[in-house]
């Protein structure tokens, strides 16, 4: 990537702009970029490597991006994804914008057109700055070789400051290929922030004299809390104030789910979390937005709302607000700790374990079932035996999600990752979140539960998974149709008007897996699903459990 040119009789050095990209991503510690190679972007993938960088080659764009938001939520650190241009940028959409949905850090770098060839109706030339403005936190084409090192420092501090969210960066072709002399070009010792910003202790000081003064207190901690790394200052506070607290989206795992005063998932459907907002005297909001998953009338209008956001814009989104403070989680949540008096909420702790048992001894006999086809309970309860501290869960589909994240518990920060960790909700997250959970733990066993309609979206992707030796077991909850909606919508179907496109076939995934060189097992009795599980894990490949179960049974039957 380097060539030596001669100014005035001296040797000068000159880098090429798609190393000038590395070197940027490799002084902030990016270890992997996920993409599809393309003649617009090669340029920069092919200095990945000396720069010890390692390229995973997906099969579709859109698991590029899916995998690079699973690294940030495995890591919370920003992932990198690539594409080249025209189709390559449109195949990211679906990722990016679950990524903006999210408030996940992911630096989506792009290829683009020559600059001298800009609007002659060049090979996969079209406007894809506009395309990507209204999903991204910064969208910006960069014009000028020696300028790329500020355009991706720029791009990393704006995915990872203040609320995170992904950034769109395109390169073109002649500049990803143009010389500069490398002693012109600036790098900066950082690009991104270390301070975290405070709240004010006026606001302090007023929230925690209502949090000391609570009957019926609860925290429900948010993507905010786990992006700001605030599970030693969540733990200490609770502890110290002896609220219950909730965990969602990114947030899940961030203390563990088998913490005494863990009480369940922060989400409206859930019927503990549900009866304990409607009971609730004060409720402390860490890093989280009300939205599909926890809806904004679930609150009590004399609920006083304590809510801590690093987005001010957020702090009044669709609830009222006794006090709002400003400022990173882990930040105000110190100041909190400095401030509030130890106490204990012993009768309102256990009033709400009380729910949480009498709603286990209400499925209890489903766990054990032995029906055929396999009752989805079942199966939860399997896989639940075979989750450990070291275990990352990864949830994808529609009933498997809602079932996944009713029974299948949190063990630690970032090992429970999903399509409910936002507001946007697409399938096939899953074989993506289990890769990057993989990469960036591959110390830890993964543990991907999807339904069959959302594995179709990611199943090629095995491939990938066999050719880097990326080892998780997905397991599927096989109902043969697209089992929410046929329940969602049964009122609408009639012999005149019968179901449309829901059905699918009995496919043997775990045959398709096969096929491909991993693992596959295959489960039609209850009996059988622990030790298929088992095997599946033990195979040391990338492997599927392949479940078939009732259709007609949805999480609220």
């Amino acid at each position: 990537m380097y060539k030596q040119k001669q100014m005035g009789g001296i040797s000068m050095a000159q880098i090429r702009g798609g190393e000038l990209v590395q070197k940027v991503l490799k002084k902030e510690g990016v270890k992997y970029i996920f993409g599809i190679p393309g003649g617009h972007i090669y340029p920069m993938m092919e200095s990945c490597e000396e720069n010890g960088i390692k390229f995973i080659g997906v099969r579709h764009e859109m698991t590029a991006a899916m995998m690079a938001e699973g690294w940030a939520l495995a890591t919370g650190d920003f992932g990198v994804c690539t594409a080249t241009a025209g189709p390559g940028v449109t195949n990211l959409v679906t990722g990016i914008a679950n990524a903006d949905r999210n408030c996940s850090p992911v630096l989506c770098m792009a290829g683009k057109a020559k600059v001298i060839e800009a609007d002659r109706n060049e090979l996969q030339d079209f406007n894809q700055i506009d395309l990507y403005k209204s999903m991204t936190k910064h969208a910006r084409s960069v014009q000028e070789t020696h300028r790329i090192p500020e355009y991706v420092g720029r791009g990393i501090a704006e995915a990872t400051t203040g609320r995170p969210g992904p950034v769109y960066m395109e390169i073109p072709r002649d500049i990803m290929e143009g010389y500069v002399n490398e002693e012109e070009v600036e790098f900066q010792k950082t690009y991104r922030l270390t301070n975290k910003p405070m709240g004010n202790p006026a606001d302090i000081e007023k929230a925690a004299k209502i949090l000391d003064e609570a009957q019926r207190p609860v925290v429900i901690a948010g993507s905010g809390a786990f992006y700001s790394k605030a599970q030693n200052e969540l733990k200490e506070f609770v502890e110290k104030t002896g609220i219950p607290f909730f965990t969602r989206n990114a947030a899940r795992g961030l203390v563990p789910d088998s913490h005494p005063l863990f009480v369940s998932i922060g989400a409206t459907g859930h019927p503990v979390f549900a009866g304990a907002i409607q009971n609730a005297d004060v409720v402390l909001i860490l890093g989280t937005r009300p939205g599909y998953i926890m809806k904004r009338e679930s609150f009590p209008a004399n609920a006083k709302i304590i809510r801590v956001d690093i987005d001010a814009a957020a702090i009044t989104d669709q609830l009222d607000v006794e006090v709002g403070i400003v400022g990173d989680v882990k930040e105000v949540l110190k100041q909190l700790i400095a401030a509030v008096k130890k106490n204990t909420h012993q009768g309102w702790v256990e009033a709400l374990a009380n729910g949480k048992t009498q709603m286990v001894q209400a499925v209890l006999p489903l766990l054990t079932s032995d029906q055929k086809p396999i009752h989805p309970a079942r199966l939860m309860f399997e896989i639940m035996q075979r989750i450990d501290e070291n275990t990352i869960v990864v949830i994808d589909g529609g009933d498997a999600a809602t079932f996944g994240n009713s029974f299948l518990p949190a063990t630690g920060l970032g090992q429970y990752m999903g399509i409910a960790n936002g507001s946007f909700g697409p399938l096939g997250v899953g074989v993506p979140y289990a890769m990057a959970a993989k990469l960036a733990h591959p110390d830890k066993k993964v543990i991907l539960l999807t339904g069959d309609g959302a594995f179709g979206y990611g199943a090629m992707e095995y491939d990938t998974a066999i050719r880097y030796g990326i080892k998780f077991t997905t397991i599927i909850l096989n109902d043969s149709c697209w089992g929410m909606i046929k329940r969602s919508e049964a009122q609408r179907a009639t012999e005149e008007k019968p179901f449309v496109g829901l059905f699918l076939r009995d496919v043997r995934y775990d045959q398709v897996v096969e096929a491909l060189g991993g693992h596959g097992e295959y489960v039609t009795e209850a009996a059988e699903i622990g030790a298929a599980i088992d095997r599946a894990i033990a195979s040391d490949k990338p492997a599927v459990v392949n479940v078939m179960t009732d259709v007609n049974i949805g999480p609220n039957r």
